[in-house]
């Protein structure tokens, strides 16, 4: 028979126990549920869709430059600045490289190789090659070989000196730029159109659809999308390096920004192109809508709340929101950014909010036991 000390015990055991058993299951129900298929399917179909518009884009912009070149610009010797279909083309090409920015953050996979990439869009450009290269095709007119500018004229950038560059427009004709014009966006689309080949046939494509599976590049889905974590967190270091610090010359209080050095100067998208980035690398961590779907599906914001990581989600989303209002801020100014301390001072504010965000991706990091892997971006 059980003593009332013992019954006392046993009653005490038995609350604890149920106290326990309810705050496991009321974790438990608050950690929201992740679908691991669904969202390396939809990783698969925006990389699928992205680069398939990028296609369509460098297309039309190719077969818009030919007709416009072959209908009137070959025979037209006025400043390039007047020619009628300039406005048109500048456009096209505004909307060609705002698509590359939404892949270029994407930091996995075969369209990452250095080299590819430099192919879509040289730059840096620290020697001023596009230009220089540009510049002595020209020259040889309508005997003039792509393949002699190397790979500074293989793409965006090159076609955009021919189309923006203040003092190109103002000496050159359409007579005169035609000809190597249709050869860099003829090229450009067929860069373009090698991505698709590159991403449908990788090994990485089959090693992140069948990552639930396990194999030589990742050992679960939980893991391949820490390395997406990993990597768009680098991919915001680099942001910071070469389109902020370098160009507003963070490294030197007393300095003046240089316009020259931020990307796209020529055609007045740099900040532009910071924001498509920036909003591109949130809807990866956010969660993407795949095309005929209305409603976002899982993405690592997600998946930490499912682990039970909710405080690290909450800074990281805290970061983004922090980052894009400073980023708004700096986007305010327009094009005096480059070119004054005040923009200097935005640039500054901006770069601290980046770093933020940069370390607040890379703390739950542990979480998904990543292995050591070598980081491409290293040492440039």
């Amino acid at each position: 028979m059980l003593q009332p000390f013992n019954i006392l015990r046993l009653s005490q055991s038995l609350g604890s126990a149920l106290v326990l058993l309810y705050s496991v299951s009321l974790q438990a129900a608050e950690k929201p549920a992740f679908n691991y298929d669904a969202y390396t399917h939809s990783v698969e179909q925006t990389q699928l869709q992205q680069i398939q518009e990028f296609i369509g884009l460098s297309t039309r912009l190719n077969q818009t430059t030919q007709k416009a070149c072959t209908s009137s610009g070959q025979q037209n010797h006025a400043p390039l600045q007047d020619w009628p279909s300039l406005p048109t083309l500048q456009e096209q090409w505004r909307n060609t490289y705002q698509q590359w920015q939404r892949l270029q953050v994407f930091p996995l996979g075969p369209n990452n190789d250095v080299t590819t990439r430099l192919n879509i869009s040289f730059w840096p450009d620290k020697k001023n090659l596009v230009e220089r290269k540009a510049r002595a095709l020209l020259k040889q007119g309508d005997q003039a070989e792509l393949k002699n500018g190397g790979i500074a004229l293989q793409g965006l950038t090159a076609s955009e000196y021919l189309l923006f560059d203040p003092k190109h427009l103002k000496h050159s004709t359409p007579a005169d730029s035609c000809h190597l014009l249709m050869a860099i966006t003829y090229k450009s689309q067929e860069n373009a159109t090698a991505m698709l080949t590159r991403w449908q046939q990788s090994e990485f494509l089959s090693h992140w659809h069948d990552a639930a599976l396990g194999n030589d590049s990742f050992a679960s889905t939980k893991q391949a999308t820490g390395y997406l974590m990993d990597g768009l967190a680098q991919t915001l270091e680099q942001m910071a390096k070469y389109k902020l610090y370098k160009p507003f010359r963070l490294n030197d209080a007393d300095a003046q920004p240089n316009p020259y050095l931020a990307e796209n100067w020529r055609s007045d998208q740099g900040l532009v192109s910071l924001k498509t980035n920036l909003d591109q690398i949130e809807d990866y961590y956010f969660g993407l809508t795949v095309q005929g779907q209305t409603q976002p599906v899982n993405g690592p914001d997600l998946l930490l709340r499912h682990l039970g990581f909710a405080d690290e989600a909450d800074a990281i989303k805290d970061a983004f929101k922090q980052t894009q209002s400073q980023l708004d801020t700096l986007m305010a100014m327009g094009s005096e950014a480059y070119q004054t301390m005040a923009g200097k001072t935005e640039a500054t504010a901006l770069n601290l909010q980046i770093k933020t965000l940069e370390r607040a991706l890379k703390k739950p990091l542990p979480h998904f036991q990543l292995a050591q892997r070598f980081n491409s971006a290293d040492g440039d």
